[in-house]
């Protein structure tokens, strides 16, 4: 802790805040070594380097010319957030095939951004494993990682609240002790419904693609303004009272850049406030922290520019399937099912916040926010119900897909689709818009690309030169032979194709990730430099695990500390 003015009025207002909230200091003894891990989820190593270049992260790129370096590595496939945090906090991804797909046992769709789908995707893929952040503190996470406390966190959402729930009091003393913070969010939330709507304008005024809007404006006034400033000041909160092990996601890029394009205005401007938030925490850990902490700055995975598959060929993925597979095919739409996650965290939100009142104005608040999940999530159910009557069901993980041949009983091999469907395989593999087909056979994984078609197990490298326009075909193979062996990978896996610049997305989104192409599949990683970790030889995200966990080893170390306290995931 550095002594000056600020940081003693700083460590008052922190100790103030911890005894009204009633948040305990850490157990862990504090001269061991903490680390703050900051995420900027969908930033690729490339674009932060353009950012950086052309002023958008100022404080970020001071601690690039002090005491930090970055990295690229690679984060696996699927490039999605949902795996990629299983990697890092558990050190596996055995069954996550995307974002959405479906459960074959249950014959349902799984969403990574409903909580309870992410409970359960969590408590699978970590099996026995205890979480990175079991002393710690997750926050807008999709994984808890074990975490004592994970505020905003999607698989935690309805069973943990940050700060616990407030009273009037509370309320009043959290804006005397920082009016000018939570002012500021306030005041931002609301403008960013606006700010949101102009852009959106602006961009199509001047001719380029934006996704359509659905509540996108709302999603982006809470979680990229409101979840951001709170967790910030929570993370703050926990550097004060000494907790070792602190991850915080901050998903305002992305979400931008999924509307409007990862290098579009729109989304590098996202990137301003962001910076203020890694400033906000590395003056905290240099003013009031109670241990020492490395802080690294990263990002789950990148975004490739793109455009949709229906956009770019006038029908969507499953009615090109149709037309071939001889039984028809339904897509699983997924906007609406963001929709309705980001209502349901908007809910869970208020209700953690809100001050326990019965006042009519937050009768009235509630009862609005329930009516707009209600209208917000009819056509989702109508969506579901006509996706589920097709034998053939495709679901869209932005540039990626999964497809399912949903009125058999059993996984079907390749072989037995092509009897089935003898034309289907050779016009999806030539597709303009499809770049790459993955389905398994007699327990072996073949890859179809236009006229290609290979046994990755046996396969010569010199076979598989088609997968260099995605990256190294001998990384790439291991990592599609274990895509295609998660037991609830559709039947067809297929990438988005790529032309070097642009990726199909399977999805309405003008950034896509996901799948294969470009820099989507680059992410960045920060780091100290007297750290002793090196990241550029990284090409799975769960080699994180084992890098984090052997250089903090001494914070998981149960002798000194005592039992670990239960996890959030395991409440």
């Amino acid at each position: 802790m550095r002594l000056s003015l600020r940081g003693t009025i700083a460590a008052l207002k922190a100790a103030a805040a911890l005894r009204r909230l009633r948040l305990p200091f850490s157990e862990i003894e504090r001269r061991r070594r903490g680390f703050v891990l900051i995420q900027i989820d969908a930033l690729s190593h490339e674009d932060l380097l353009r950012a950086l270049e052309r002023g958008y992260m100022p404080h970020l790129k001071q601690l690039l010319s002090t005491t930090h370096r970055v990295d690229r590595w690679r984060c696996g496939i699927p490039s999605d957030t949902a795996a990629i945090q299983c990697s890092l906090m558990y050190g596996r991804k055995s069954d996550i095939p995307g974002f959405y797909w479906l459960d074959r046992e249950q014959g349902k769709p799984v969403i990574c951004s409903w909580p309870l789908d992410m409970n359960g995707v969590e408590t699978r893929n970590a099996g026995s494993r205890p979480g990175l952040f079991r002393r710690g503190s997750v926050y807008m996470g999709m994984a808890t990682g074990g975490a004592q406390r994970a505020p905003f966190t999607t698989s935690a959402i309805g069973r943990t609240s940050f700060p616990p729930r407030l009273t009037g009091i509370d309320a009043l003393a959290l804006l005397v002790l920082h009016p000018w913070r939570l002012g500021r969010a306030a005041a931002l939330t609301v403008a960013e419904v606006f700010i949101e709507l102009w852009q959106t304008l602006w961009a199509r005024l001047h001719g380029r693609y934006v996704t359509p809007e659905g509540v996108f404006p709302i999603t982006r006034a809470f979680t990229h303004v409101l979840f951001r400033e709170l967790a910030t000041l929570g993370i703050r909160l926990d550097i004060f009272r000494g907790v070792p092990a602190i991850y915080a996601n901050y998903i305002g890029y992305d979400g931008v850049a999924h509307h409007t394009g990862p290098r579009s205005p729109e989304a590098y401007r996202a990137l301003k406030a962001l910076d203020r938030q890694v400033r906000d925490i590395k003056r905290a850990i240099d003013t009031i922290a109670l241990r020492p902490y490395d802080v690294y700055i990263m990002s789950d995975h990148g975004m490739t520019e793109s455009r949709p598959f229906d956009y770019l060929h006038g029908e969507s993925l499953a009615q090109f399937i149709s037309r071939y597979a001889v039984r028809p095919a339904a897509d699983l739409s997924t906007r609406e099912h963001r929709d309705r996650a980001a209502f349901r965290q908007v809910e869970e939100l208020a209700a953690e916040l809100g001050p326990k009142t019965t006042s009519l104005m937050s009768h009235l608040a509630d009862r609005g926010m329930r009516l707009a999940m209600r209208l917000g999530t009819g056509p989702l159910q109508a969506g579901l119900s006509d996706a589920d009557a097709g034998p053939v069901l495709a679901i869209y993980s932005s540039a990626l897909a999964n497809v399912y041949f949903t009125d058999v009983d059993h996984r079907p091999d390749l072989s037995e689709i092509e009897r089935a469907a003898p034309d289907l395989m050779a016009h999806l593999a030539d597709h303009p818009g499809v770049g790459l087909v993955i389905a398994r056979d007699g327990g072996k994984t073949i890859a179809l690309h236009g006229g290609h078609r290979a046994v990755l197990e046996d396969a010569d490298v010199v076979d598989l030169s088609f997968l260099a326009e995605y990256d190294d075909p001998a990384l790439l193979r291991p990592q599609l032979i274990h895509l295609a062996r998660m037991p609830s990978a559709g039947d067809l896996v297929v990438f988005g194709a790529y032309n070097g610049t642009r990726v199909v997305s399977f999805e309405q989104h003008a950034g896509a990730h996901g799948g294969l192409g470009g820099p989507q599949q680059f992410p960045f990683m920060i780091v100290p430099r007297d750290a002793g970790l090196e990241f550029g030889s990284v090409t799975d995200a769960t080699q994180l695990n084992e890098m984090f966990a052997r250089r903090y080893r001494l914070l998981y170390d149960a002798v000194a500390d005592g039992p670990a306290t239960p996890s959030v995931a395991a409440r």
